[in-house]
């Protein structure tokens, strides 16, 4: 799935909204669906009856203007419609959030520790195709001059699945939510083979998904094509236990290119001559039914990516040479990215730390206990309720309120507004929670002059000439092989799955070194740190860990508390 250029996945900023109206979105969210059925908090929307409930008729249809937009402007189309309900309570869908995630449907390693994708037994030269053809390749009839068919049913699934057994190659993309559940949501697969294009209704068919589909995306004779995919493949192993062999990644292999641009939106236009309607990438896709309009673009995605993969191949072998074979490096590269497996975000004492724009802000002590106790606090109703934390409570008003450390309810009400449901209707307990902070802020004294410290460190570096830079530049990875989306993205959070990196510049350290070197004895990664540890470009350098494990057993202590202070 292509993802907004520059900010693909400012992991805790609501998708598709301008920096501007991160608070209103909700700027804190995490990835999941769960169990138990809560009682709302007020101003929730309510839940579905059974399964055949319709989720929001034609809601994300109509597009929204602005109030005193321009003439002419296009209208945004929302990216939370809160007249849908949840498909969690509509089609019954039960995810733990507790837990840690168990690939049940792979084989285990001889010694039972980890399991074994099976791409894992293949060798990538195996995938890699150089039949040049003979002759130029066809590119695609019109959207509307192809065979359509949108899988609702379980006979329209057993359908897709017999169509997909007699190709040799197809594409795919998926759609997504991640405000209105914990991990989120796939919404929607779309798959086109030569002939025609198919969308799957994942939430309807969510059980069935992994069933009908595990094997045609497993099977190594048959190329599955998909741009920029490194969440995708969290997704379809999270929701459908599918794991993904012989995949070409258009993403990659436009920076294997190193086209102008690597968005899908860009190739479609440079390959196609196709202007995609991007204002309905990140719109509330839990919508049901689909507009025409959500349809057609969704069809886009796929419908020309196996044109695009047959021009891009021949553009690679061309442009090959016996020392560098850059098919063989988009396939490694896209074998890399399948090879990766989900994790679920587990909370440990450090999270708090992973909070984005928490950097941005010089916090004492007690503002940083603060922190620490609202962090604890929101994760633990998120899972609970199965909401993401940004609806929950957003970074920038959960910073706030640490920032202010209101000790009475009125104060509390002043800052949040009114504008999330679980705050409000947990308004004593948050302030309970702030009262025990501070309490045990004096645990958090090291680690603040700690972060105090970094900071300086890095406004230093900032001032560092041009010509002093060159060094650093040169122990950094090689940028060519991060996504663009990422690059002008900022740093992390502790959810689980979203591409991000540092806007800091060169040497300027990034939040994730100094989250890394903070860490201590937590050896507790999810595959999106992992991933960030490996590609972000910027300067590592140690923290003392001396000045911060004189106050780890009190933290300890004081979270322990925090979590759980009623």
């Amino acid at each position: 799935m292509d993802g907004p250029e520059g900010v693909r996945g400012k992991e805790e900023a609501a998708p598709g909204r301008e920096a501007g109206d991160a608070e209103e979105a909700g700027d804190g969210f995490q990835l999941v669906t769960h169990g138990k059925k809560k009682k709302r908090a007020s101003g929730q929307e309510g839940g579905g009856a059974g399964s055949g409930a319709v989720l929001g008729a034609g809601s994300v249809g109509a597009l929204t203007k602005d109030k005193g937009a321009a003439p002419g402007t296009k209208p945004k189309v929302p990216f939370h419609d809160p007249s849908i309900p949840r498909p969690q309570d509509v089609y019954k869908i039960r995810v733990d959030n507790y837990k840690p995630f168990e690939h049940v449907w792979l084989e285990r390693s001889e010694d039972g520790t980890r399991p074994v994708h099976p791409l894992e037994k293949l060798p990538v030269e195996h995938f890699v195709d150089r039949n040049v053809p003979e002759c130029e390749p066809v590119k695609p009839a019109d959207i509307e001059d192809t065979p359509f068919t949108l899988v609702e049913d379980h006979k329209g699934l057993m359908e897709l699945a017999k169509k997909l057994k007699s190709v040799t190659e197809f594409a795919v993309d998926l759609e997504h939510n991640q405000y209105r559940s914990f991990q989120g949501l796939t919404c929607l697969m779309q798959i086109s083979t030569r002939r025609e294009d198919f969308i799957v209704d994942t939430l309807k068919l969510r059980i069935y998904i992994g069933l009908y589909l595990q094997e045609p995306f497993k099977d190594p004779t048959k190329r599955k094509v998909m741009h920029g995919v490194d969440r995708d493949i969290m997704w379809l192993q999270r929701d459908f236990h599918i794991y993904v062999c012989n995949l070409f990644d258009t993403g990659q292999a436009s920076r294997v290119l190193q086209m102008e641009r690597n968005s899908l939106e860009h190739l479609l236009l440079h390959f196609c001559g196709v202007t995609a309607k991007k204002e309905y990438q990140n719109a509330d896709w839990r919508s049901r039914p689909l507009p025409e309009e959500m349809i057609k673009y969704a069809r886009e995605d796929t419908h020309y990516l196996l044109y695009i993969y047959d021009l891009m191949k021949q553009r690679l072998q061309r442009e090959s040479t016996p020392e560098n074979d850059l098919l063989l490096e988009v396939h490694k590269r896209s074998n890399e990215i399948c090879l990766q497996f989900y994790e679920k975000e587990l909370l440990t004492d450090t999270s708090y730390l992973h909070i984005y724009g928490l950097q941005e802000h010089e916090l004492n002590a007690k503002q940083l206990a603060v922190v620490a106790a609202l962090h604890g606090w929101r994760d633990r109703i998120a899972r609970q309720e199965d909401e993401s934390t940004g609806y929950v409570l957003p970074n920038k008003a959960l910073i706030e309120i640490a920032k202010q450390m209101p000790t009475d309810n009125g104060h509390l009400k002043r800052i949040v507004k009114s504008k999330y449901p679980f705050v409000e209707s947990s308004l004593d307990e948050i302030i309970y929670t702030i009262w025990n902070a501070l309490e045990y802020s004096y645990a958090f004294e090291g680690i603040a002059e700690q972060l105090k410290k970094e900071r300086l460190e890095q406004l230093a570096l900032k001032s560092v000439p041009a010509s002093d830079e060159t060094t650093i530049l040169d122990a950094e990875s090689d940028r060519s092989n991060i996504d663009p989306a990422c690059q002008s993205s900022v740093a992390p959070s502790s959810t689980a799955n979203v591409n991000v990196a540092s806007d800091g510049g060169a040497g300027f350290m990034n939040e994730t070194a100094l989250i890394s070197s903070i860490h201590l004895e937590d050896n507790t990664q999810t595959i999106s740190s992992t991933k960030i540890f490996e590609t972000l470009p910027g300067l590592t350098r140690p923290i003392n860990k001396d000045a911060l494990s004189n106050n780890r057993y009190q933290q300890l202590r004081l979270l322990k508390n925090l979590r759980d202070p009623l």
